[in-house]
């Protein structure tokens, strides 16, 4: 089943999908706690309309009441249900539950069953009509529900309780649309079979007329749910808010606090559809130790209120930590104070602008590990499409040279990927430094010279390919990048000139006498500058190609060298 639910918890809130379930709430010291299980209760009507949302409304109230029982609440014990609960022999906080339920229910009865009726009556005193007597009962029963609700909402556990429900229509899986949220539909079939029971208005006797009203009201309660589901996934935006007549009742603007334990239950829940996952109960663990779910909300949050909101980046940050593979991250259900304590120091200098690359000191590049310190570039995943593209016209034992190579990825790649003959060049020894120790632990054999482009090449050999990946940012755009660029890579990296096609044209003006007959050169270019780079070429070389990055973006420009000069 490809949907998620969002269930009402005490002081917190739950989700459940495909039978797995999580609930995060908060304990009367403030404590948050996780708790999450496989159940054997499913779903098994959910692409049956109208039995789906009978379904959803039985299993709500069976999971708000399970849980409500079972959480670790303390109560004041009052002397006339103590002795109840002694006499029965039964726990003080069932007894309790079961009082409030059954006065709860009367109250309910008496308000939205009598009163509407009486006052209905008064209303209409002076007209025979039984359709306008039904309908203004039905419009009473309506506005004592918005009423008692708008009410108890400026109560301190109510108003919790919304903020904690409004977080359930804030989050999604990547693949699932909006989660139906329990209190939203039960808010809009309580509004929806009070018209209905209302206008009805049966005569029946007064055995069957409960009961009837009853089978009436659950059936108002799955053509509601239908309603509901075609509001929240319709295409249309004001359908899709035309929801808020009924569920603003059971929704208040979340703080951070909230957000946060809503999260921690929302990806444990989504955790959890890895079968190998065991379920927690966050009171289980011993002292310092936090659920994987929490710190991985936290840590979202954190990178989300700064502007970075990349799972990938989140995903591998964990990883390095907690010294795992990605694919089995979701696999861990808890970690020591310890490993909390390094994950949130690396998410303060993330949040800083540093880049992952440069915290940890390394990063992976097209399937290979490499070294990456604050002498080098961090790579970035477009250069990927330069290496792909590249490789694709390497036959044999080609010679390639890879200028500007910086942290040495692209000459690695090649060589690992290809049976070519790799020099590399750079005018920083810091920066073939860091080249070569990254060709060592990639096994991989490139010659290393130090050079200012073509410079100290002139008794090598000729090339089959030259590529690069040069410096093309404007001098006056690289005050105004990211902060994990400008501060943290080298600007001899960067800088490219005052219109950042200073190395391209250097390059382009000597690349012919160093390739040989049909030799060809692969460049990554800026955004926007693909046409000029291919201006550039027109003089010596052909067939000038342009590749787009996963953006869309032209990326990579390539072409051959002319057989003859003009």
């Amino acid at each position: 089943m490809n949907k998620i639910y969002t269930l009402p918890c005490l002081y917190g809130i739950g989700f459940y999908h495909n039978k797995n379930s999580a609930i995060s709430y908060v304990d009367q010291s403030g404590k948050s706690h996780l708790v999450s299980q496989k159940n054997k209760v499913k779903f098994i009507y959910h692409n049956f309309v109208f039995l789906r949302g009978l379904e959803f409304l039985l299993f709500g109230l069976y999971f708000f009441f399970k849980n409500i029982i079972k959480m670790p609440f303390e109560f004041k014990q009052n002397g006339t249900v103590k002795s109840v609960a002694n006499s029965l022999n039964i726990s003080f906080k069932y007894v309790l539950y079961a009082f409030l339920f059954l006065v709860g229910t009367i109250i309910a009865l008496l308000l939205f069953g009598y009163v509407p009726i009486r006052l209905a009556v008064i209303i209409t005193a002076y007209s025979s009509s039984a359709v306008l007597n039904r309908f203004v009962v039905a419009v009473l029963k309506i506005a004592l529900l918005y009423i008692v609700l708008l009410s108890v909402r400026y109560l301190t556990p109510f108003r919790q309780f919304y903020r904690f429900n409004a977080c359930g229509n804030m989050v999604t899986f990547d693949d699932i649309h909006r989660p139906t949220n329990f209190l939203n539909y039960l808010v809009f079939g309580f509004c929806f079979s009070f018209f209905v029971v209302s206008m009805v208005g049966l005569t029946a006797n007064s055995f069957y007329k409960p009961l009837v009203n009853l089978l009436i009201s659950l059936f108002c309660f799955t053509i509601s749910y239908e309603i509901l589901l075609l509001l929240e996934n319709s295409k249309f935006t004001w359908l899709r808010k035309s929801c808020i007549i009924t569920s603003f009742l059971v929704n208040e603007r979340p703080t951070n606090t909230e957000v946060y334990i809503s999260m921690s239950a929302f990806n444990e829940v989504k955790f959890m559809n890895t079968n190998k996952r065991q379920a927690l109960d966050s009171q289980n663990f011993k002292d310092g130790e936090v659920s994987f779910s929490s710190i991985y909300a936290e840590s979202k949050l954190k990178l989300k209120n700064a502007g970075i909101d990349d799972d990938s980046e989140l995903d591998f940050l964990l990883c390095e930590v907690l010294n795992t593979k990605r694919g089995k991250l979701r696999l861990i259900t808890k970690i020591k104070s310890s490993q909390k304590k390094q994950i949130e120091e690396a998410i303060k200098r993330r949040i800083s602008g540093e880049p992952i690359t440069k915290i940890f000191g390394h990063t992976n590049f097209y399937g290979y590990d490499f070294i990456v310190t604050k002498d080098v570039l961090s790579p970035r995943q477009e250069t990927e499409i330069l290496v792909e593209t590249t490789l694709k016209h390497i036959k044999g034992k080609m010679r390639v040279l890879d200028l500007c190579t910086g942290s040495g990825i692209i000459a690695v790649c090649i060589a690992k990927k290809s049976d070519a003959s790799v020099v590399a060049t750079d005018i920083s020894s810091r920066a073939l430094e860091v080249a070569q120790k990254n060709a060592d632990k990639n096994n991989v054999k490139i010659t290393f010279k130090k050079s200012d482009l073509f410079l100290n090449l002139k008794s090598v050999k000729k090339f089959d390919i030259i590529i690069s990946n040069p410096p093309y940012i404007p001098t006056s755009d690289i005050e105004g990048l990211d902060v994990e660029v400008k501060d943290y890579d080298p600007h001899i990296s960067l800088d490219g000139g005052d219109d950042g096609l200073r190395f391209y044209v250097d390059i382009i003006e000597s690349a012919p006498q160093f390739l040989n007959k049909n030799g060809m050169i692969f460049f990554e270019v800026g955004k926007g500058q693909s046409k000029d780079v291919s201006k550039l070429l027109e003089k010596d070389f052909e067939n000038i190609k342009i590749v787009k990055d996963y953006s869309g973006i032209n990326r990579v420009v390539y072409a051959t060298k002319k057989t003859k000069r003009k």
